[in-house]
């Protein structure tokens, strides 16, 4: 019984969408690596544990929101007898304070590494960032009027998924931000914004039932497939952007080509499974295709 409790607490963490957590992160250090302090390794390791951990804080509170509103209530079924989903905790009969306590520690945790990162850098101002991400996972479907019920949710996870954990690092480590910044938190915030997408794409019916409004549900089955697939185009695009306008094209040649054939290769997958409607498998090759975006980011810039 131990070892199935643990089970299904680590599925409800939803580790296969954590990678979206750490893509930002990656992108941030190593665009100001070169110009970061003595202290680089820990504030960028604290970082990650901030990102981290704030997701994961994140997927619990919105799993007890959705649970107790009952909109996972369908979901949580179909998901166990297809082995297609993560586990929906409170619909699964968890106890929703216990979801919601789990969801306390976790953002109490990320509040603790943030905070060692204010003492490390001396950027005091970073608590009201810490308190935007701790309002936007918490408002997301909690609350009276959340806004991933009215359209939003989108646009939040792009900001805060993308542009706030990427420039976040970067502003950490270096103390300024700069338009390869924004680019690469764009291209982690569009990932991300896919994921999302994947998400909603399979829940497309039961959001609908449940009054959740998502760009899924507005754009219907073939326009939200074509969107998500559209977007991962677009942030493997910027990546390799970023690659070309790097001088590693002019000397390294082949890990130019290796690191080129890994994103399509990714992208393709992804793309196949979203169109295949293979949400199951869609999910985790998405999450990969940040790391893979990430991992443009952060070679070229170290070996430019």
């Amino acid at each position: 019984m131990t070892f199935m409790g643990m089970t299904i607490w680590i599925r409800g963490a939803r580790l296969k969408t954590l990678p979206l957590a750490i893509a930002p992160v990656l992108i941030g250090a190593s665009l100001a690596w070169r110009d970061a302090g003595e202290r680089r390794v820990a504030v960028a390791v604290l970082c990650g544990f901030v990102a981290l951990l704030l997701q994961i804080a994140a997927n619990f509170a919105n799993d007890y929101s959705d649970g107790i509103r009952g909109t996972d209530a369908g979901r949580a079924i179909a998901d166990e007898q297809l082995s297609r989903g993560p586990a929906r905790l409170v619909a699964s009969g968890v106890n929703p304070k216990k979801v919601l306590v789990a969801a306390g520690i976790c953002a109490l945790a990320a509040c603790l590494c943030g905070l060692a990162v204010i003492a490390l850098t001396g950027y005091w101002w970073f608590i009201l960032v810490g308190i935007a991400c701790l309002a936007a996972g918490w408002c997301y479907v909690g609350g009276k009027h959340p806004y991933g019920y009215h359209y939003l949710g989108e646009i939040f996870v792009f900001i805060f998924f993308g542009l706030v954990a990427t420039c976040g690092t970067m502003f950490a480590l270096s103390g300024t931000i700069t338009p390869d910044g924004l680019l690469g938190g764009s291209a982690a915030g569009l990932v991300a914004v896919a994921v999302l997408c994947v998400n909603n794409l399979r829940d497309i019916e039961s959001d609908g039932n449940h009054g959740k409004h998502t760009w899924m549900t507005a754009m219907g089955l073939r326009n939200g497939t074509i969107f998500t697939i559209a977007i991962l185009i677009i942030s493997a695009l910027i990546a390799l952007r970023h690659l070309l306008q790097s001088s590693i094209y002019a000397a390294n040649g082949i890990p130019l080509i290796a690191i080129i054939a890994i994103l399509c290769a990714v992208q393709i997958a992804a793309s196949y499974a979203i169109a295949r409607k293979t949400y199951r498998r869609a999910l985790p090759l998405c999450s990969l295709d940040s790391l893979t975006v990430a991992a443009i980011f952060v070679l070229s810039t170290m070996l430019a």
